[in-house]
């Protein structure tokens, strides 16, 4: 054998061994950090990530995440760009709280304050997340994520902290942030509000169907005899206190007769009346007309304040008569409710704790939990014959996406932001940023967006940035926008902005002398997300830092829940303090759901647990496997082993065998890419340099898309053209059989080209394969320290349809052949193509005679595509069939001997073609030393 070039291929392939290698090279040769500072700090492509919850271990969905994070970093770098990559933890919040409690067996949040304190609780918190689990790095190691993890941030880093500080300052002097009485999503458990956003990540997974009372209430008309309000409601613990009815001014009311008594309701509400009892309309109303009536409250316990109004009608355009009897009763405890009390000055009345519980003083369940107490005050009505009917209601209901607690609405006194006034800066600012897949732009993230309410972003719980607003008693504020401003400003030095300690600072009030304190609350981990952008780097306070360096962020990536969360939070902020997009471009991956369709879950058992999938197959396969997958154009996709198994059966072993091809013949011919250029004139090189071409330009223009799909789809054809017809067509063109050196040469050139070429833009998708393969053929240290190919020369398009027609020929002659069983190895005489093309050049005919074996291929004008094959086997055409048989046969010895294929034979048999071409084809074919008659054997040579 001549001198190998090439380090000698393994066939048998261990990819997760072959992984584990590449990762102990890059690691042990600082490869990521050479690609990104060999980029010019000039050109830089900013990518922003979202943290993960700082415990726990990375499921397939933070798997799906992390791949585009490292592939599209990897794509811009080879285009020349400087990437910086930082590793982030999410720390504070209702997840650690929740852990937390938990652990030390606390049952509520009074627990907190009234068994362990808020400070053993808060340095608990602090334990419990600096306990980062090491398990994150190996799956990101094993993905191929390159990232910085000995530099990550933390969202509880006083530095970040001091960031979303200012962000808040930020909004608040822009007008952007308010105090107010709103109603909120609000959980029980954690005597927290809840954002909209929150619930809506995982709809399927927050929302549960309930069956609960569907009740049609009588409330008497004041002054009327026996004439009652009929109004409908699904909350009879609210029924406590209702101090106003709201009809729609502009619906036709009626009042009827029925059993003696007077029911006033909407007309087109009358079937919910008791139909086995006659009734008769009365009188009929515009909705306005009963504007304004007075009615006697169920109950009174409660104070109406001097100036307030309560127990009338009013007026709300939010009324339907959908359902129900288009009269509602209205509480402080409904969005559009509180709305419409505010307006029309009625008495606000809040008869449940912070913990879901009726306050002691109502007459009726005083001391229960508001759901436990429904039936209860619904048996006191209906003794008192204050019912007029009942149902049951079967609906979607939120729950608490951290501890799943039914949640309810109920009035806040937080702080929020005004998203009604940024809505069309809002709509403005996505007009530039580049959705994919596009029909979010405009379908759920615009959506979402119009019908946002404003933002609490105040949570009344502990671990959390605070609310950096101080109050005096005289009504001054204070919002200090930095650690800086703080000390300055309450003249305690800060080391922490944790509570309990921030919460002892105080400010001398200008004003009046006093001082002034921290608001309890802290803020919405949602806010500390969305100031990401700022946050990570610890701007404005980072010396040397250019806010048009990396805001706004070129690229970000999360599944679809975060277009109402994180995705919504960052807009907010980027519109709220600059009137900017907060990022370019986003990518919205869909969902990967269990086996069963559900949630992946432990409990059911319903995916295969990630870590033995990485070890058993690869990460390079999932990456196939998920990048290439609908998942990434937005759609959900069950959790598959055979297809992440068939990423390494298919694409990774087709392009190994490939690569193995190339360097056990390269180095068995003694070529070496030092050898001279030779200008190839074989139409397959051709093609395959034409379809590189191709393959370079497609890609390019998908990644830049950001269509991973599409990308690797490119690749996959790309992959199997080359092994399935051009490898497979030019195996004769190289070997110890092939003569010609010329082309031989020419081969190696071509496949040298093809394959570093492939490589390299194979790099973003399958960085670990290929990172093996290039570094063999080109001894070069990296495939990703390498620019990112262009197209090279002029794509002959011409060249790749014929290409395409005489595949198509070929795979009709192959039917035909099947269908008459006839095998390939017997030559036949004619080929007759019927075809509405123009007959192909005539290298591409030899191509397909060599390889349907005929002798002549007969090519005429027709509509459609036909073949027909002359199946008449001539003695000749027979002696010939008999040639090729005998190659199968020695080829198999040769196998069965172990001989690798430079190695000389020698071979007696019962049968040897008497035409000296065959004889030197069989010879040339299987390396045959001497041939003779006699009982067939094979044997080495001597």
């Amino acid at each position: 054998m001549a001198n190998k070039y090439f380090e000698s291929v393994d066939p048998k392939v261990n990819f997760p061994e072959l992984e584990n290698k590449i990762i102990k090279f890059w690691k042990g040769n600082d490869v990521f950090k050479e690609s990104v500072e060999s980029r010019p700090v000039s050109k830089k492509w900013n990518f922003l990530d979202g943290p993960p919850f700082i415990t726990g271990l990375p499921h397939y969905g933070s798997l799906l995440s992390s791949i585009p994070k490292d592939l599209f970093p990897r794509f811009w770098t080879m285009k020349g760009y400087r990437v910086r990559r930082v590793w982030g933890w999410d720390c504070h919040g209702l997840p650690a709280e929740n852990k937390v409690e938990t652990k030390l067996g606390l049952k509520s949040k009074r627990d907190i304050e009234e068994k362990i304190g808020v400070k053993k609780f808060i340095d608990e918190c602090k334990s419990y997340v600096s306990e980062v689990s090491n398990e994150w790095e190996w799956y990101v190691d094993h993905v191929g994520r390159w990232v910085d993890f000995k530099n990550a941030y933390k969202t509880m880093d006083l530095s970040y902290m001091e960031s979303v500080m200012w962000v808040f300052k930020n909004m608040y002097d822009k007008g952007h942030i308010y105090k107010g009485l709103r109603v909120s999503l609000y959980c029980p458990h954690d005597s927290t509000p809840i954002s909209n956003f929150e619930v809506a990540m995982d709809p399927e997974e927050n929302y549960k169907d309930v069956t609960e009372p569907a009740d049609t209430y009588k409330y008497k008309v004041k002054g009327e005899e026996d004439t009652y309000l009929l109004a409908w409601s699904t909350t009879p613990w609210n029924k406590l206190a209702t101090p106003a009815l709201a009809v729609n001014p502009k619906l036709t009311y009626v009042k009827v007769k029925q059993g003696g008594k007077y029911y006033i309701l909407a007309k087109t509400t009358l079937k919910i009346l008791n139909q086995d009892d006659p009734y008769k309309i009365i009188e009929t109303y515009k909705g306005s007309d009963l504007v304004g009536l007075a009615f006697e409250p169920h109950y009174d316990f409660y104070k109406v304040e001097p100036g307030k109004k309560a127990f009338v009608v009013v007026g709300g355009d939010f009324v339907t008569a959908d359902e129900g009897t288009g009269i509602v009763t209205i509480a402080a405890y409904g969005e559009e409710d509180l709305t419409l009390m505010q307006k029309e000055n009625i008495q606000i009345v809040l008869h449940v704790d912070d913990t879901g519980i009726i306050t002691k003083d109502s007459p009726v369940a005083g001391g229960m939990y508001y759901l436990d107490a429904n039936e209860k005050i619904n048996e006191d009505l209906r003794k008192r014959g204050l019912i007029y009917r009942e149902d049951k209601l079967t609906h979607s209901v939120a729950h608490c996406w951290r501890c799943h607690t039914r949640l309810y609405y109920a009035p806040q006194n937080a702080w929020f932001v005004n998203v009604q006034d940024l809505k069309a800066r809002l709509k403005k600012n996505n007009e530039v940023v580049n959705w994919f897949p596009k029909h979010f732009k405009y379908g759920r993230f615009l959506k979402s967006m119009e019908a946002a309410p404003d933002w609490c972003i105040s949570r009344s719980r502990y671990w959390g940035s605070p609310v950096p607003v101080w109050e005096c008693e005289c009504g001054e504020m204070y919002v200090p926008g930095s650690i800086k401003e703080l000390e300055e400003l309450s003249g305690t030095k800060i080391k922490d902005l944790h509570k309990p300690e921030i919460d002892e600072v105080t400010i001398k009030c200008k004003k009046c002398g006093k001082d002034a304190k921290r608001v309890p609350e802290v803020l919405d981990s949602w806010i500390e997300a969305g100031s990401a952008s700022f946050a990570e780097r610890h701007f404005p306070f980072e010396k040397g830092l250019d806010l048009k360096d990396f805001f706004p962020p070129d690229f970000i990536v999360e599944y679809t829940g975060q277009i109402r969360a994180w995705f919504y939070v960052l807009h907010v902020i980027g519109t709220a303090l600059y009137d900017s997009n907060a990022f370019k471009n986003v990518v919205v991956t869909g969902v990967i759901l269990g086996t069963d369709g559900r949630k992946m879950s432990k409990n059911y058992g319903n995916y295969p647990d990630p870590k033995q999938m990485l070890e058993k197959y690869g990460g390079d396969a999932l990456r196939l496997y998920l990048m290439g997958s609908p998942v990434m154009h937005g759609e959900d996709i069950l959790i598959s082993e055979e297809q992440y198994r068939n990423q390494v059966r298919g694409t990774l072993l087709i392009l190994w065998n490939i690569y193995n091809f190339f360097v056990t013949y390269a180095n068995i011919d003694g070529w070496s890419p030092n050898a001279k250029t030779t200008k190839s004139l074989h139409v397959l090189d051709k093609w395959i340099l034409s379809l590189l071409n191709k393959l370079v330009e497609e890609v390019t223009a998908s990644l830049e898309s950001y269509d991973t799909v599409g990308a690797i789809a490119s690749v996959q054809d790309f992959i199997g053209n080359l092994s399935n017809w051009y490898i497979r067509r030019s195996r004769n063109r190289v070997g110890p059989g092939a003569t010609d050196e010329a082309d031989k040469s020419a081969f190696y050139e071509t496949t040298q080209k093809v394959l570093t070429t492939l490589t390299a833009v194979c790099a973003p998708i399958i960085p670990f394969t290929v990172e093996e393969i290039y570094k063999n053929l080109t001894k070069e240290k990296s495939v990703h320290l390498s620019n990112w190919p262009k197209a090279d020369g002029e794509t002959n398009e011409k060249l790749i349809d014929q290409m395409k027609l005489v595949r198509e020929v070929v795979e009709k002659a192959h039917a035909v052949r099947k269908e008459e069983k006839i095998p390939v190895r017997k030559p036949l005489s004619v080929l007759k193509v019927k075809s509405p093309k123009e007959k192909v050049d005539s290298s591409l005919v030899d191509l397909i005679k060599d390889e349907v074996n005929v002798k002549e291929v007969k090519w005429v004008k027709g509509e459609s595509l036909e073949v027909t094959l002359d199946t008449k086997i001539t003695p000749e055409l027979e002696e010939e069939a008999k040639a090729r048989e005998l190659v199968r046969k020695i080829q198999g010895e040769r196998r069965k001997l172990g001989m690798d294929l430079t190695q000389m034979v020698d071979v007696t048999t019962d049968w040897m073609p008497k035409d000296k071409k065959l004889v030197n084809y069989v010879t040339s074919k299987t390396l045959i030393n001497n041939i003779s008659e006699g009982a067939f054997k094979v044997v080495p040579s001597k």
